[in-house]
């Protein structure tokens, strides 16, 4: 084996050792459905658990929820506040931030996550 042919062989065999260490940190993606429409979910990072069982829904499909769920006010309407919250917001001037929240809702049941949510978190 000549030095040409001893470098490629380590060039290729640190190429199999790198593919190898990726597929066990970023493992297959098993592909979720909406809860709600039924749909299959392509951004999961942004798909929230439904408080009642712990399956994905779109975010889309949340906020609609809320919007049917909830009585508005003229003025008023429904943000992601964050941590799988939602607010009823309303516009004021008068507030320092622009707004006010009038109700939070929480919407996200911590205790009832499903596994597709723990999978998302990867450990490097």
């Amino acid at each position: 084996m000549n030095d040409r042919d001893k470098r490629n062989f380590r060039r290729d065999s640190r190429r199999r050792h790198i593919n190898r260490d990726i597929s066990i940190i970023y493992p297959e993606k098993e592909e979720l459905t909406c809860a709600l429409c039924g749909e299959v979910i392509s951004e999961t990072a942004s798909s929230l658990a439904l408080p009642e069982s712990g399956e994905p829904a779109h975010f889309d499909c949340v906020m609609k929820k809320l919007e049917e769920s909830e009585t508005l006010e003229d003025g008023d309407t429904i943000a992601y506040l964050g941590g799988g919250n939602f607010g009823i917001i309303r516009k004021n001037s008068q507030n320092p931030a622009g707004f006010e929240i009038k109700k939070k809702i929480d919407f996200e049941n911590k205790e009832n996550i499903g596994d597709w949510r723990k999978k998302l978190s990867y450990k490097l």
